[in-house]
């Protein structure tokens, strides 16, 4: 990123940590749009002091991450992880693969933006009751539209027989999940983090699946990425993919050209504007 001094405009996804360090060296840069959700790999504040706007599109990927949320939702239900792994090694281990369905279930989306919304509505097409919680007032269109029911932190993990987190990163979320909301839930429930990874406490994760506070979690997401410590990724009752929740031909497109035209829409505002000043 030595060259990062002549550019005027960024597009970036996840991969690169924008700091306050590499930010300083960025002496034209006006805009850093985040061709996906989290802001988390980006200065915010930094770059906001320096005058560089950030932008992300969460609503791009939105399709993409809620649907391999119920993906990951049916997994668990059905065992298909080890229903799968078993038959490649040649076993018939039926009667150990007793599942449940996800109708009638109830499911408690933790953040209800563009992604715990679609989650929402998709869990309500599998005949699931939405649980929803959110630090912002959700409509009561919307509400009933999913047959929903908005509660507090607390209902929602007693209640639910899956938990799912779509929450951004930030002081207030981080470990969020952890001992003492664990042991909230109930034995039969699962967890499901499609979010970020430092939003649910792994140590305490590991525990409450080595010990059966919960029935089984499903990871898209870890504290390190790639993880480094696999004991938690290598439990039964733990579904793990490597962050490929927008990873799709539609969400990398659709946020793809929504960037280009945010980043150039904005320079060309700002360098109309210089203009104008100069004259």
């Amino acid at each position: 990123m030595d060259i990062i001094d002549q550019y005027h405009g960024l597009i970036v996804r996840d991969r690169i940590k924008f700091t306050g360090e590499l930010l300083d060296k960025a002496s034209r840069l006006r805009i850093i749009v985040r061709a996906g959700s989290g802001l988390d790999n980006i200065d915010v504040e930094k770059a906001s002091s320096k005058g560089i706007k950030v932008v992300n599109i969460p609503h791009t990927v939105a399709d993409s991450v809620a649907e391999l949320t119920i993906g990951l939702m049916i997994m668990l239900s059905r065992k298909l992880y080890r229903a799968v792994d078993s038959m490649k090694k040649g076993e018939w281990i039926k009667n150990q693969l007793m599942g449940t369905e996800l109708r009638g279930k109830k499911v408690g989306i933790i953040g209800v933006g563009n992604i715990g919304s679609r989650v929402a509505r998709l869990a309500h097409a599998f005949g699931m009751k939405p649980l929803l919680n959110d630090i912002i007032s959700l409509s009561e269109e919307f509400v009933k539209q999913v047959n929903g029911e908005v509660v507090g932190l607390y209902e929602l993990l007693t209640q639910s027989d899956f938990v799912t987190l779509h929450v951004p990163l930030t002081k207030q979320t981080e470990k969020m999940i952890s001992e003492k909301e664990l042991k909230l839930m109930k034995r039969t429930s699962y967890l499901i983090n499609t979010a970020r990874g430092r939003v649910v406490d792994h140590d305490a994760l590991y525990k409450a699946l080595i010990e059966g506070w919960i029935a089984g979690a499903a990871l898209d997401v870890y504290e390190v990425e790639p993880p480094i410590d696999l004991k938690l990724l290598r439990l039964e009752n733990v579904i793990c993919t490597p962050h490929i929740g927008a990873q799709t031909e539609e969400a990398r497109r659709r946020a793809s050209i929504e960037a280009v035209q945010i980043a150039v829409d904005y320079l060309l505002s700002y360098f109309c504007e210089k203009v104008s000043e100069v004259k």
